[in-house]
Parts: structure tokens; C-alpha cells; sequence
């Protein structure tokens, strides 16, 4: 049985099951419930949730204020704290810092308690009880303090750990809910209607009434809406965001295609063989879905400690409570209870991760370095090895002439001229790079008095010096209009295939007349990223859904290994594989189609130019195309993890000595309180250790891919680097 998911963000609430659905709203923590209470308020004149952090701050800033007065009593010697309108003033202040605070603790405590009792009736115990035990435990003393007249207050303790608690669960909930939103955005790139033929003729139905065996019709543009084969028509195919390939493929009656692919020109009849809620469209948000659900090990091991650190500090001061009441009455149980709670309150060891975790946060976002959460610092530190996509994230996924070679060097301009006529009319990306080479050549172009696209091949142009077309596109459209290719060119051909290179012919009157060669670009920076992550000690490999010969010649070029030939499915095993055979793993990706693969990894990290639905994803975001910043974030985890360490060394020690103390009655709580500043201040000056230093700069990178219309080349004869 399924659990339930959470209302506000759509993740699996743990302890629950569908046959709980009739009861109440389900949450999986109290800020998505503060969340969705809040956007519930949006469109009511009440707005409960706002109100009640907004009077709450205002009142914990009252009480702040109080507080400072109370301060001010220990700058004066007794003999002027000693009158009696001083002394009325001081307790004065106490009295309103107890009348100011009370509703604080019942406007954000009673929610948070509630939250923490429903968890512990799912048989969890989560931060939130220790938080209020902590948070009661400050006002029970304070309270006693301001009844006797003696002893110090921490009212402003309980209001600040309330505010803040419910502010970072409220951002940390929202930041959940964007991941399900853009899941719900990529499912609606399916279109919500088809056109489908029945009796001959074509009828628009929804997409959830399509059967298997139906025929569908897909013009141009549209995106195919399930996984089918192609009955009649040749188009090419943009699969980049499913499989990763660099440029569209031709498909023609036959062949198979992927529901949510873009045809990009021509009119298919598709046969369809698998339903909309079961293709491969499907199957991918459902990898998204399940590897995002997995707990994580760093959360796995605060659950344990959660249970185990909670119960034990409540049993302690019982012990000690009974105890010391059995021995010397009840006042000092009680104050030696106080003490044990209010030092065990996670103050030091609380602060122990987030002080480090925030400032090497802040530090990043300045160099444009996004951590979805602190949790991916630590585990980018255990990083071993490292898996890149190729196309978008290496590579700028435009290509560019490498080579040109015209079967005669007097006919060199003539055909640029003629190219970057035909070039000109298409938006193709191969189209756009032949127009850019022969502008870089200086070669006035010719006017063409007709260009045709010929869907899947190429281009075909009219110029009134030639009695023939002039074509540009594969050796499968120079083969079909009969044009002969040189033995030099055929020889060149051949060699360009063999190194992964995409060709593109020229020719007419019977003859090819020039044969180019294009590649990938890769981004600045992409070598030196490389070596920079070996030199961290970290295993590189590039995951890529080109075929094998591209993937040999970018192996070749960048000294690393190359896993070609890889559907979404196939990234996420092969992450999956990399873990057991080597550990925690980074996936570096741009597109959806490396969504999963970012997902399951232990980190994932996207680039800017990635799909919305990469990014939310990954664990952390590039804000811009510099490679260079993936290993600089790794040495800058690596550095947050040991002040990490350093700071929970010193609040575990804290903590066992001052809890030992407490319980013998050995510390009274006024002591307690200042070991917890001392032992807060230490972290917070430790973690400073992360503020921004000098470093050498980063290089810049190039934007994504363009869109595309039509292109003939043929699927062996695509572009690679």
C-alpha cells in the first residue's frame, strides 16, 4: 500500500498508507503546513498564517527590547539597583516580557507542537519535539524566575528559536513545492488533445481516449503524444530532451518514436503501441519521482539520532528531577531539571552544521553557486567520482564547420556563395553553422530565387545562372538526385565518418562539389575542469546518449572514459552502477533527460542552460555555463565539512559535560545559559572561517542550444566532437 503525499509539496508522508485518505489533510512537516495555510490565507481577508507570524515577530521584537532593559540591571552596582523604583522597574520588565511572549509561544508553539505530536503518532520522532522541549523549557523556567523574583529570564530565547524555526521551515517547504510544480509543468507538454483517424477521417479526441492500435496524426510542430511507430511520413525528430542527442534524426515509416518528441517538420501518421500513462514519457517522471523520494544517508543517520538524543535527555532530567527532589526538595529538582533541558536545548550542537552550512552557502550563491540544501555540501565532500552529460553541459550543443573541402579550389568561393544562399533560408542549427562559415570567409552570397526544404535531408535552391537545383544536405540526398562524388571527396567522406564527424554535401549538374565536416564546441574550461576534479581525487567518466564513434572521439580528446549510446533510463542505471562499484557519485547535467540521473546521484548539480525540471532536480545549480565551478564548489564542500566536524566535536563535548553536570546539580541554570552562549559563539566564529577569500577567476562558458527546424543528415553522419 502506497503512502499518502503531502498536500502542499506532493512527496510521501512516511507512517501513512491510501486508507487514511477520509482523514484530514496530510502534511509530511510543519512548514508545509505553515506553507499551505499560508496560500489558503492568500485569497481570504483574514490571512491567519501571515497575521500570526507577523504579530509574532512584532512581539518578539517587544521582547527583545524588554530584554535589553533586564541586561542593563547587571551594568549598575547593587547600591544603585538597590532602591526600591529600580527594583519594580526590573521586574516590570520581566512581567512584560512574560505578557508579550505567552502569545508568541501560542501562536507558532501550539502549531509546532501539534505538528510534533502528529509525527510521534506516525511512530516517528522528528527535531520539531526537540524544539519545543526546549523552547517549554526556557519559558517554564523564565516563567519561575518572574513569579520568585530571582533567577535570569529567557523569554527572548523561546520567541527567536519559534520566529526563526517557522521562517526556514516555511522557505525549506516552498523550495519543495517548486520541484512538484515543475513536474507538473513538464507533464503538460503532452498535448491534452490528438487528432486521430477513424473511418478516414481525422477526429479530435483526448489524449486520455487514445487505445493502442489507434492512428494519430501529428503535424509539424506538434509534439508526438505517445511512444508509437511511424505508419506513414518522414520527419526529423528533436529527442534531445528524452535521449540527449545532440540534433534531430530523421524517422520515416517504420521506425519507432518516444511520446513527448518534437517533429520538427513534415506530417506523420503515428500507430500507436503504448498508452500516454505508460510510455516512455511516463516512465521518466516516475524515475524523477521515486529517486527524489529516497532518503538520503546524512538523513537517515539525524533520524536516528533524533530518536536516540530526544528520549535520553528526557529520561536524564526525570532522573535528575527525582533525584535531586528525594535529596534537597522540590525547588532544587526542579531547577536541576530546568538545567538539564535548557542546556541539552540544541543550541551549540543545533548550530554545529547550519552556522558552517550558511556561510559557505552565501559564499557560493556570490559566486553564483546555488545548494538546493546543506545537505549537499556534505555529500559533494564524499564525492568519488564524477559523471558529466556531454551535449549542453561539455559542449555548447551548436556546431561549427571543422573542415571544408571543395572537389576543385577554382570552384572554392562559387560553392560558399551558393551554400550560404541556401544556408540562409533555413533555421536549422547545421544550416546556421554553414551560414556563419561562409560569412567568416568573406564570400558574398548569391541570391536564390527558390529554397525548398527537403524534410529529413536537406535543402534544395534555384539560382538563374544554373539550369539545375543546387542541393545541400546528406550523402543519402546526393545519392537520390544522382549526383557522383570525386574519389577524393568519397575517400575524405569516409575518413570524416569514421572520426564521428557529421558530413554535409554539396552539389548539382551531376556532381558533388564540396564535402563539410562539422563538430560540437566544447565550453571553455571543460579540460582544465577535468583535470581539476582528477587532481581532487576524483574518478571522471562522460554519460551521453550519441552513438559509440561520437563517443570514442570525445573520450580521445578529453582523456576520459565514455558511456555512448544512453537513454535517461540507461543514465540512471549506470549512476546506479557507479555508486556500488565506487561510491558516492556526482552527476553534472544540463537536460531533461538527465533529470533522473541528477536525481539518484548523490549530488546532482545542473547548469543554468538546463530544463527547468534538471535544475529542480539536482541538489545544486550553476547560475551560469562555468564548468571551472564544479571543482571549486567540491573543494568548497570539502572545507565546510571539516569546520562541520570541528563544530559538532566541541558541541558534543558541550554537551555530554554540561548535561553530567546538570544532572548532579553541580550547574545552576544561570551557568547553564552561559556555557550555552559561550559554546554558541564558538561555532558561529569557527564557521566564519568560510567567509569569501581571494581566488583566481572563472572562466566563462557559452549559452545552450538553439531550436531547430530541418536538416538532412544522416543518422550515422551526426553532428559529434
Amino acid at each position: 500500500m502506497r503512502p499518502r503525499t503531502c498536500r502542499h509539496c506532493g512527496l510521501p508522508v512516511a507512517g501513512t498508507s491510501d486508507a487514511d485518505a477520509s482523514q484530514e489533510p496530510c502534511y509530511c512537516c510543519f512548514g508545509c503546513r505553515f506553507a499551505a495555510s499560508v496560500v489558503q490565507d492568500q485569497g481570504s481577508s483574514e490571512g491567519g498564517a501571515i497575521f500570526r507570524l507577523a504579530l509574532s515577530i512584532f512581539l518578539s521584537l517587544n521582547v527583545m527590547i524588554f530584554t535589553m532593559l533586564l541586561w542593563a540591571q547587571d551594568v549598575y552596582d547593587d547600591s544603585a539597583t538597590s532602591s526600591t523604583t529600580a527594583d519594580a522597574l526590573w521586574a516590570s520588565a520581566q512581567y512584560l516580557c512574560l505578557v508579550f511572549s505567552l502569545p508568541v509561544l501560542y501562536l507558532l508553539g501550539l502549531p509546532l507542537a501539534g505538528e510534533a505530536w502528529r509525527t510521534l503518532r506516525r511512530g516517528a520522532i522528528s527535531t520539531d519535539l526537540l524544539l519545543i522541549v526546549g523552547t517549554v523549557a526556557a519559558y517554564v523556567y523564565s516563567i519561575v524566575s518572574t513569579i520568585r523574583s530571582a533567577g535570569p529570564v529567557y523569554y527572548e530565547v523561546g520567541c527567536g528559536v519559534l520566529v526563526f524555526v517557522t521562517l526556514g521551515r516555511w522557505l525549506e517547504a516552498q523550495g519543495k513545492r517548486r520541484a512538484t510544480a515543475a513536474l507538473e509543468m513538464l507533464e503538460q507538454l503532452l498535448p491534452k488533445t490528438v487528432h486521430r483517424f477513424e473511418n478516414s477521417q481525422l477526429v479530435e479526441i483526448s489524449l486520455e481516449d487514445v487505445c493502442v492500435g489507434d492512428r494519430l496524426f501529428v503535424r509539424a510542430g506538434e509534439r508526438i503524444p505517445c511512444d508509437g511507430r511511424i505508419a506513414s511520413g518522414m520527419a526529423s525528430i528533436d529527442a534531445q530532451m528524452l535521449t540527449g542527442e545532440s540534433r534531430p534524426e530523421v524517422h520515416e515509416t517504420g521506425d519507432s518514436v518516444i511520446g513527448g518528441t518534437l517533429n520538427l517538420d513534415g506530417s506523420l501518421t503515428v500507430e500507436v503501441v503504448e498508452l500516454p500513462r505508460s510510455g516512455t514519457w511516463r516512465r521518466l517522471l516516475d524515475c524523477i519521482r521515486d529517486a527524489r523520494t529516497k532518503k538520503g544517508m546524512h538523513e537517515r543517520a539525524a533520524d536516528r539520532l533524533v530518536r536516540v538524543f530526544v528520549p535520553l535527555v528526557c529520561v536524564t532530567a526525570i532522573a535528575a528531577f527525582v533525584y535531586h527532589t528525594s535529596h534537597s526538595g522540590l525547588d532544587q529538582g526542579l531547577l536541576a531539571a530546568l538545567a538539564v533541558l535548557l542546556i541539552a536545548c540544541p543550541c551549540a550542537l543545533g548550530l554545529a552544521t547550519p552556522m558552517a552550512v550558511w556561510a559557505a552557502l552565501g559564499h557560493a550563491a556570490r559566486k553564483q553557486v546555488l545548494f538546493r540544501n546543506g545537505d549537499a555540501l556534505e555529500k559533494l565532500a564524499a564525492a568519488r567520482v564524477i559523471a558529466f552529460d556531454k551535449t549542453g553541459t561539455l559542449t555548447d550543443g551548436r556546431p561549427h564547420v571543422e573542415r571544408f573541402l571543395p572537389s576543385s579550389d577554382r570552384e572554392h568561393d562559387g560553392i560558399l556563395s551558393r551554400v550560404g544562399a541556401a544556408a540562409a533560408a533555413s533555421s536549422h542549427e547545421l544550416a546556421r553553422a554553414l551560414r556563419s562559415y561562409c560569412l567568416s570567409r568573406g564570400v558574398t552570397s548569391l541570391e536564390a530565387d527558390q529554397v525548398r526544404t527537403l524534410p529529413g535531408r536537406g535543402i534544395e535552391a534555384k539560382f538563374a545562372d544554373l539550369a539545375e537545383p543546387v542541393f545541400v544536405g546528406s550523402e543519402r540526398l546526393m545519392h537520390e538526385q544522382r549526383l557522383a562524388f570525386a574519389s577524393p571527396l568519397r575517400n575524405s567522406s569516409a575518413s570524416f565518418a569514421e572520426q564521428g564527424l557529421a558530413i554535409v554535401c554539396v552539389g548539382w549538374c551531376g556532381q558533388v562539389r564540396g564535402v563539410f565536416a562539422l563538430s560540437e564546441t566544447f565550453r571553455d574550461g571543460v579540460e582544465a575542469a577535468l583535470d581539476e576534479c582528477r587532481s581532487a581525487g576524483l574518478q571522471t567518466c562522460i554519460l551521453t546518449g550519441d552513438h559509440a564513434a561520437r563517443g570514442k572521439a570525445v573520450a580521445a580528446k578529453l582523456k576520459t572514459p565514455v558511456q555512448a549510446g544512453l537513454l535517461p533510463e540507461d543514465k540512471l542505471n549506470a549512476v546506479i552502477e557507479l555508486r556500488k562499484q565506487h561510491g558516492s557519485t556526482v552527476m553534472v547535467g544540463d537536460g531533461i533527460n538527465d533529470a533522473p540521473a541528477l536525481a539518484a546521484a548523490d549530488v546532482g548539480i545542473a547548469l543554468e542552460c538546463g530544463a527547468d525540471i534538471s535544475r529542480d532536480s539536482a541538489d545544486v545549480c550553476l547560475l551560469g555555463d562555468e564548468l571551472f565551478k564544479v571543482p571549486w564548489a567540491i573543494e568548497l564542500a570539502r572545507k565546510t565539512v571539516r569546520i562541520v566536524r570541528q563544530n559538532l566535536f566541541w558541541s558534543l563535548i558541550y554537551n555530554v559535560v554540561g548535561v553530567g553536570l546538570a544532572a548532579t546539580g553541580r550547574l545552576n541554570p544561570v551557568w547553564a545559559a552561559a556555557a550555552m552562549t559561550i559554546s554558541g559563539l564558538s561555532v558561529v566564529f569557527n564557521s566564519l572561517r568560510l567567509a569569501p577569500e581571494s581566488e583566481s577567476a572563472i572562466r566563462t562558458g557559452h549559452g545552450g542550444r538553439n531550436d531547430a527546424t530541418t536538416f538532412g543528415v544522416e543518422p550515422t553522419e551526426r553532428v559529434v566532437v
